[in-house]
């Protein structure tokens, strides 16, 4: 995550000779303005699925629901003559910044089907404040309900990837927010009546990012550089951003 450091107070700048007022930043990563408008600068290049890969790996975009413009990003690796696990794959961010489209997940997730011999499915969730706590849960999990049902359905236009995938070897996986992700995916999935031909076998949990009413020792003690992306403060700014009407300057004062 690029690095970061924290504003509390609200700010006000001049922009084409309007006064705007900034609720919450975390200034290089995320601001939220009062209007409801979140800028969100391009730390990390975002690639297209076309980008040559070297690992043997063909990847490729898929909607998986063009109302609310829900998609995933699939890597098949090319020597995969069997049927392989699939891996359903969260990125990071913090629940508020971050894509599938980034370069490093991109070049990460076609290493990882390269090298663990198997079929990733990277999904691109909606993001907070403008999409806030369960959203992703529930991106997350109907991602899983749309392979469950493309699946069954025989679907030829989705052929190309599905053959390759062996769907009792499931693994659901992902950072920081997304290992957050993949832990209540996993869970709303085991309560769940039938997921077949889904079998879940495992979940992979990243720097899991995880928060909670009272501090860990390790959150009140752990000492980060000042401009860290993993400061408590920057934590309590992640969580404010989800639940509507939260302030950091709120979370703060409950310590």
């Amino acid at each position: 995550m690029a690095t970061i450091s924290l504003r509390h107070d609200r700010q006000e700048n001049n922009t084409n000779q309007q006064r705007e007022v900034i609720t919450e930043e975390i200034h290089g990563l995320i601001r939220v303005h009062r209007d409801g408008r979140v800028e969100r600068p391009p730390i990390v290049p975002s690639v297209s699925c076309a980008v040559a890969s070297e690992r043997g790996v063909t990847p490729r975009d898929v909607m998986i629901n063009k109302e609310t413009n829900l998609w995933a990003r699939i890597y098949v690796p090319i020597s995969c003559h069997t049927k392989v696990p699939l891996l359903v794959y969260f990125h990071g961010g913090g629940f508020c910044v971050g894509s599938a489209a980034w370069s490093c997940y991109h070049e990460f997730l076609t290493n990882l089907a390269s090298k663990a011999n198997c079929v990733i499915f990277s999904v691109d969730y909606h993001l907070a404040p403008e999409n806030r706590l369960p959203m992703a849960y529930d991106d997350g999990f109907n991602a899983l309900m749309w392979v469950k049902r493309e699946a069954l359905n025989g679907s030829s236009v989705q052929k190309w990837w599905l053959s390759h995938c062996n769907l009792s070897s499931l693994f659901l996986a992902g950072d920081s927010a997304g290992a957050n992700i993949a832990y209540n995916v996993a869970t709303r999935m085991g309560s769940t009546t039938s997921s077949t031909p889904l079998s879940l076998k495992g979940v992979v949990l990243i720097q899991p990012f995880f928060g909670g009413e009272e501090r860990t020792s390790s959150e009140k003690h752990s000492l980060q550089p000042p401009n860290s992306a993993l400061t408590l403060s920057v934590s309590f700014l992640n969580w404010g951003v989800l639940q509507k009407g939260i302030r950091v300057r709120e979370l703060l004062e409950r310590e």
